[in-house]
């Protein structure tokens, strides 16, 4: 606890009550009916050699509405006593048998960083996400930023359409059949383009 305490003094942030108390099941409770538990790589393994892993589980989903599972480092690194499809059948388990939610981080500090984003969220309510990031000034970024937008387009494809088409002008009113021809578009991608850029908006 002391660790984790520690660590997330170092992050950005609102602040988040955190109390240090003894849970009879659990590591963290990060709101309302919601707890964490923290397994380092090599701890996760040990719970499945000596039992403690099926045990843990079935507690967690008797006394919580919401169970997040996170896995500190890597379970497979050098961990002879068991075949990693066990490991995989046992996060498998996790998400698919017991209903948690499973995370993997690969150091104390990142762990500590998504507690608390975790905490923050179920704490003042925060339900919503930053889709994009805040919109650029510069020219050539912001038309990346704004044919990012359309639908399965990421930057390498949003590079792709504006050296093609030379301007956000001209991939808008490039038509399916010039997008599909472009490659790794194909037809699906320029039909989805094209009805977002042409339906009717009703507002």
């Amino acid at each position: 606890m002391i660790g984790i305490l520690r660590a997330t003094g170092s992050v950005d942030g609102s602040a988040v009550e955190i109390e240090a108390d003894q849970l009879d099941v659990g590591d963290y409770l990060i709101g309302p009916g919601a707890a964490v538990e923290r397994k380092a790589g090599g701890d996760f393994v040990a719970s499945l050699l000596d039992g403690r892993f099926a045990e843990q589980a079935a507690k967690l989903r008797a006394t919580y509405d919401r169970v997040v599972w996170i896995i500190e480092g890597d379970p497979y690194d050098g961990h002879v006593e068991l075949e990693p499809k066990i490991i995989t059948g046992a996060i498998s388990h996790l998400a698919v048998v017991e209903g948690a939610t499973v995370l993997r981080t690969a150091s104390l500090q990142e762990t500590a960083e998504l507690l608390l984003s975790m905490a923050k969220r179920l704490q003042d309510g925060r339900r919503d996400l930053p889709l994009r990031p805040s919109k650029p000034t510069d020219p050539r970024v912001l038309a990346e930023f704004i044919v990012n937008g359309l639908p399965g387009i990421g930057r390498t494809r949003a590079q792709a359409l504006l050296t093609r088409f030379g301007s956000v002008r001209g991939v808008f009113a490039a038509d399916a059949g010039e997008i599909a021809a472009l490659r790794g578009f194909g037809k699906k991608t320029a039909g989805l383009i094209r009805a977002a850029l042409d339906a009717p908006y009703a507002g």
